[in-house]
């Protein structure tokens, strides 16, 4: 028997309410306590319509990222309520796929206030003394109660002192990245925004690329002037921002090349591994590689794009993708 349980997790943003619903597997775990036992929750909540970079666009799906945003800012908040993993560890997601099974539903359309649902399973890794160091999140995506999506997430939480590490590395290599740049200067100016699939041009993150003769595609990355839906944490790029860089890069390169348009195109499928943190100070560069134009099951075109988020020779993200232009 099953007894839902409802937390109210950080909130994502303009345009949306959401419930986080703990569905206990059994009585013996419908208190509420923490534990170790595998977890279960249900993520309800509602497409943006009013969010400042989710709804900026003329693309005809919704956006994917809300579904990427929710689940990284629940899984801290799982972990210390349900899982006993002390306050002063902060969590950080280091991997992150997500492969869209049904296009159809993604279909952004005329409809308004479509349910979308997040089915999250997660397990506790690497337990000493009887706390996680970390979880694993298996996910399943429904909007209006279709099935349309599948996934997993890597969580780890940091000790303080590894954490603060962690920062002073990052900054020290953030401060060799940004001699480097000094001495290369070079002026770029932001693509069309409907070429990476935005309107706003406050939402453009990558710059006009360079191309090599095997066509790998090399852009700079905007970190100053963001719009306030990037701002900065501690000093660092938020996991939002690098996600956006790599989504914007993708879609570029995939237009710029196989010539599929932005407009028309979504990353169906995307595995993201986090390598490290960025400054925000400090310039950022994505290259992205395409593979040959294939055909999904439903025989639209696809573009394989490996790409890598660097800041200095310090590689910052990696992600391999898939972008299908719909009919």
């Amino acid at each position: 028997m099953t007894q839902a349980m409802t937390a109210s997790p950080r909130p994502m943003g303009p345009g949306t309410t959401r419930h986080l619903i703990h569905c206990p597997v059994s009585w013996d775990h419908c208190l509420d306590a923490p534990g170790l036992a595998e977890g279960h929750f249900v993520l309800a909540d509602h497409v943006p319509q009013r969010h400042p970079l989710f709804n900026d666009g003329g693309s005809r799906f919704h956006d994917q990222q809300t579904v990427i945003e929710s689940v990284r800012e629940v899984g801290e908040f799982v972990g210390h309520r349900y899982f006993g993993v002390p306050a002063d560890r902060p969590g950080l997601f280091y991997r992150f796929d997500l492969e869209l099974t049904d296009l159809a539903a993604w279909h952004s359309g005329p409809v308004a206030d479509s349910r979308l649902t997040t089915r999250l399973r997660a397990v506790p890794t690497h337990v000493v003394g009887g706390v996680p160091r970390g979880l694993d999140f298996h996910v399943e995506v429904g909007i209006d109660g279709t099935p349309c999506a599948g996934g997993s997430a890597g969580l780890v939480f940091l000790m303080p002192a590894l954490y603060a590490t962690h920062l002073a590395h990052a900054r020290a290599a953030a401060r060799e990245a940004t001699g480097a740049a000094q001495a290369r200067p070079r002026t770029t100016r932001q693509v069309d925004p409907a070429s990476v699939g935005r309107a706003c041009p406050d939402n453009v993150l990558v710059g006009e690329p360079e191309t090599d003769a095997t066509g790998r595609l090399t852009a700079p990355v905007r970190t100053r002037g963001l719009a306030p839906v990037f701002a900065a944490e501690n000093g660092l790029l938020p996991g939002l921002h690098l996600l956006e860089a790599l989504r914007q890069t993708a879609l570029l390169c995939a237009g710029r090349g196989p010539g599929l348009a932005a407009s028309r195109s979504v990353l169906a499928a995307s595995r993201v591994h986090f390598r490290g943190y960025a400054d925000a100070d400090t310039p950022l560069a994505c290259s992205a590689v395409p593979g040959a134009v294939e055909r999904d099951r439903a025989g639209r075109p696809a573009v394989p794009v490996a790409l890598t988020l660097t800041q200095g020779h310090r590689a910052v993200a990696e992600a391999t993708t898939v972008v299908v232009q719909d009919f």
